[in-house]
């Protein structure tokens, strides 16, 4: 007899800023709802208040060739990559089985493009000069829409089973899914508090199973994931250094310095990311009740003010970064105009920002 359960969790995520004087501490109270089921399958969400009900369009799926580079960069293979950007700065492991070649010294552009046997499995890039038309990063909801109609359920058909994606209204609004043909969907990343396209991700069918980032109906098998303890601290190390570029990234966006990256503030975002993962918590404060500003005087680390941000159950850095960009405590510590260094720490899927203003 086939069991049925749903659990549903409550997680308190807090975002506060300490001051030198005597720390102040703001809090966000956000609910996260996970769900899982023999036929259902879904991931926590990402943060965002939007509940906007959309008419359900046609699907718009088919073979069409779009002008931007960023899809004919999808299609390329190897050795095309290389002759169109040059080596990458550097290569990062995935928990997926495939490599991300890391483009971060592109002119206006910042870009990851996911490798497995040589050719390109997905794509995650975002930047003011980033071709993808017939849109850009920057156009509004409503223009990238006319384009890219979007849908609250997309469907996928491979020879190990039958999916069906089921985005929630919050979720269409945010980081809606595309389906560009039967081979290739992509995922648009909307700043809710502009309205405007964040950035892009680009994926063939077999990395969208894992990642698994909405709600999924299914029949048939999901990918399994492991990874030894050496591969994970690869990974993690990889995923600390995208979240640090796109976070520069978006301030570019917004007029704003890039932050330095700041190492022993990263390893104190990392205690942090790998205690509340083995300790099953979720929370700026330690069970003891020890918060940021208590991890950084242990290391003895001398700044103006600091604040925090912290994520969990996101598939990926890029993932987390867009949905702190979609939170407003969380957003105001990324685009805060004091705050000049950065370190970031990340343990399997839990992740924390750590941002100082030094003195001077």
């Amino acid at each position: 007899m086939m069991k049925k359960f749903i659990g549903i969790v409550f997680i308190a995520i807090v975002i506060f800023y300490i001051l030198e004087q005597r720390p102040g501490v703001m809090e966000e109270v956000k609910e996260l709802l996970f769900t899982v089921k023999e036929d259902i399958s879904q991931t926590e969400q990402d943060i965002g208040d939007f509940k906007i009900g959309k008419p359900q369009p046609e699907d718009i799926s088919s073979d069409k060739e779009y002008d931007g580079r960023l899809f004919h960069l999808f299609s390329a293979d190897q050795s095309s990559i290389i002759k169109t950007l040059g080596e990458p700065n550097r290569k990062d492991p995935t928990p997926f089985g495939y490599q991300w070649w890391i483009y971060e010294d592109l002119a206006g552009q910042y870009i990851q493009i996911g490798m497995k046997e040589g050719k390109v499995v997905t794509i995650f890039a975002t930047g003011e000069e980033l071709s993808i038309d017939p849109i850009s990063i920057g156009d509004s909801y409503e223009k990238v829409k006319e384009h890219f109609p979007v849908q609250s359920k997309v469907e996928l058909e491979l020879s190990k089973g039958s999916y069906q994606f089921q985005l929630k209204d919050e979720e269409m609004k945010r980081n809606p899914l595309v389906k560009l043909s039967d081979n290739r969907f992509m995922q648009l990343y909307f700043d809710t508090f502009t309205n405007q396209l964040s950035s892009v991700r680009i994926m063939n069918p077999d990395t969208l199973l894992y990642l698994k980032p909405y709600a999924v109906k299914y029949r048939g098998d999901l990918p399994e994931i492991t990874n030894s303890e050496v591969q994970w601290k690869k990974i993690e190390a990889g995923r600390e250094k995208q979240i640090f570029s796109i976070s520069n990234e978006i301030r570019k966006r917004f007029s704003l310095e890039t932050f330095t990256w700041d190492e022993p503030v990263s390893e104190v975002a990392f205690s942090h990311s790998e205690d509340m993962a083995k300790n099953n918590y979720f929370s700026h404060y330690a069970p003891n009740g020890e918060g940021l500003q208590d991890r950084l005087s242990e290391q003895q680390i001398k700044y103006l003010s600091a604040g925090e941000n912290i994520a969990a159950q996101y598939p990926d850095a890029a993932a987390a970064v867009e949905g702190w960009l979609n939170s407003k405590g969380h957003r105001e510590a990324l685009l805060n105009r004091d705050f000049t260094h950065l370190g970031t720490g990340v343990y399997r899927d839990y992740y924390t920002q750590n941002f100082l203003q030094k003195l001077q």
